[in-house]
């Protein structure tokens, strides 16, 4: 029994992330934007608000400062680039954390848009103030030598992936030179999908309803024309209200087209 409340408890704290250490020295350019070389590699460097400022004004005073970098990864799937979101730096290496060691939470997978190459997707615990349910982003970590089958829906191949989504708690580590994450240790696997953050999308606008018009298909020929010659004064009617060519059909036409293009045209007849 208290193995089971412990059980329930270690699961009730679980949620996505993907967090790591890493280290080198920081360039920023002109225009604000910044790097890090890791063992001679150059990686593209985002920043959370609450650290860019602090980090500008640091470097500005040590401009050739090494730094530990606190980060998420960020794997571009369009680029199939690597960069990270700087969260925090330090000037000593933090314990008990390793220089380009990474812990990822979330769930092993294929997908679409990285057929070849299974990921490890962190989805949203929460959003942040700025960011809305219908647009945001989730976050994938290809993981390179994770035995483990992938989540494939509807899976083919049950040799090569599984159509069981699983949650993973494991450690890898960064190889800058090779720009790939390696697996090192699994800490956890459990079907249990910790909640998180859903999108929604836009449902498509309801057409306005058109107001009741005027029952013009029961008017006889001389009311149709006098209600053309109304709408006509009113401004609303152009064409001719009698003469050749001008028939109840035709007439009963134009002025019910007038009564929709303009519904404001009603209120003018008597």
């Amino acid at each position: 029994m208290e193995a089971s409340k412990k059980q329930q408890k270690t699961k009730s704290t679980q949620f996505f992330q993907a967090i790591g250490l890493i280290y080198g020295r920081v360039v920023f350019d002109e225009s604000q934007l910044s790097t890090i070389e890791l063992d001679g590699e150059k990686f593209q460097l985002n920043h959370a608000k609450r650290s860019k400022k602090s980090l500008i004004d640091y470097l500005e005073t040590l401009p050739d400062s090494m730094l530990y970098l606190r980060v998420y990864p960020r794997f571009n799937l369009k680029t199939q680039e690597l960069g990270f979101e700087v969260i925090g730096f330090d000037t000593k290496q933090p314990e008990p954390n390793h220089v380009n060691q990474f812990f990822l939470a979330g769930v092993w997978q294929y997908i679409p848009r990285l057929t070849d190459q299974p990921v490890i997707t962190i989805y949203r615990n929460s959003l942040r103030p700025e960011e809305s349910r219908y647009r945001f982003e989730n976050y994938h970590v290809p993981v390179k030598g994770f035995e483990e089958k992938p989540f494939l829906y509807k899976s083919e191949n049950p040799e090569v992936a599984s159509n069981e989504r699983r949650f993973y708690e494991l450690t890898v580590n960064f190889n800058p030179q090779q720009k790939e994450f390696n697996f090192v240790r699994l800490h956890s696997s459990t079907p249990e999908i910790p909640k998180y953050i859903k999108r929604k999308f836009n449902k498509p606008k309801a057409k306005p309803r058109l107001k009741p018009t005027i029952k013009v298909l029961q008017m006889d020929f001389s009311v149709l024309k006098k209600t053309a010659m109304e709408l006509r004064e009113a401004g609303f009617f152009e064409g001719k209200v009698s003469g050749k060519g001008v028939t109840k059909e035709s007439l009963s036409t134009k002025i019910q087209d007038t009564l929709t293009k303009h519904p404001e045209a009603a209120k003018t007849l008597k």
